[in-house]
């Protein structure tokens, strides 16, 4: 959900009456800190384990201090003997039809491209990777995007630093991963500029016979950094964004 989430996510977000946030921060990457992503009327119950994540970022009406998974289990239980009214179901039944819509357009999109663009090659690894497959994302534009392209099947299968921003996490991540679940893929997903960082850790991996799969995806920019200053500064682009300094003569950051 959210500025960089799919359109079905997003626009439940904004037309919710009720929203039950389940071990989230409502943090930076999902919402922009903005009622623009997130309807603004909507009754947010927030569990978390984290008591100062819960309301420090949208005004909740109800906030519980628990851990996510007992929490889960306890509501289950609750509602166990509870029907959906036909409202309900007729809401949960569109859903369902938007989503599976949207995966669909998703595919066939992805199937028209010539280039590896990342859309293709989100695809080419729903396809190809074991659906045991752990997935360790970098910061920046790839890590959105690819939260929301990934397929999930098997918890733990997504580690990400998110709102912390930790360029050169993916790589380094999933060393330690393998060596925690030796029987399952790890695929590190990460852009040219995170690996620059991390790329030190291929000595690690090659002393300890770490076999993890790292993906460069090389855009030759920074492309978080290049996509702020192109929607919130008027595209002043700074310093080294870009592989190749564009045409058009750009004010310096300062300017």
């Amino acid at each position: 959900m959210g500025p960089s989430g799919n359109v079905v996510a997003s626009a439940l977000m904004k037309e919710a009456d009720v929203i039950l946030a389940l071990g989230t921060r409502v943090g930076f990457n999902s919402t922009f800190y903005s009622y623009e992503h997130i309807n603004a009327a909507a009754q947010i119950i927030q569990v978390e384990l984290d008591p100062l994540a819960i309301g420090r970022f949208f005004r909740v009406a109800q906030g519980i201090h628990d851990d996510t998974g007992v929490f889960v289990e306890s509501l289950s239980a609750a509602l166990s003997g509870h029907k959906a009214s036909a409202a309900v179901a007729a809401w949960t039944s569109a859903f369902h039809e938007k989503r599976k819509a949207l995966l669909l357009e998703r595919e066939s999109y992805a199937t028209t491209i010539a280039r590896i663009q990342p859309a293709k090659l989100y695809r080419s690894i729903r396809h190809l990777a074991p659906q045991g497959s752990i997935y360790t994302m970098d910061a920046g534009t790839l890590c959105l995007q690819a939260t929301d392209q990934m397929a999930y099947h098997q918890p733990p299968s997504l580690f990400t630093p998110l709102d912390f921003g930790l360029v050169g996490f993916s790589y380094a991540a999933g060393l330690g991963i393998k060596l925690a679940c030796t029987e399952r893929t790890v695929i590190s997903l990460m852009g040219d500029g995170g690996f620059g960082i991390t790329s030190s850790e291929l000595g690690t991996a090659a002393q300890y016979g770490i076999a993890t799969i790292c993906m460069v995806m090389n855009n030759g920019c920074w492309g978080a950094e290049k996509a702020y200053q192109r929607d919130f500064f008027g595209q002043r682009i700074s310093a080294r964004t870009c592989p190749t300094r564009p045409t058009t003569s750009w004010p310096s950051c300062g300017a």
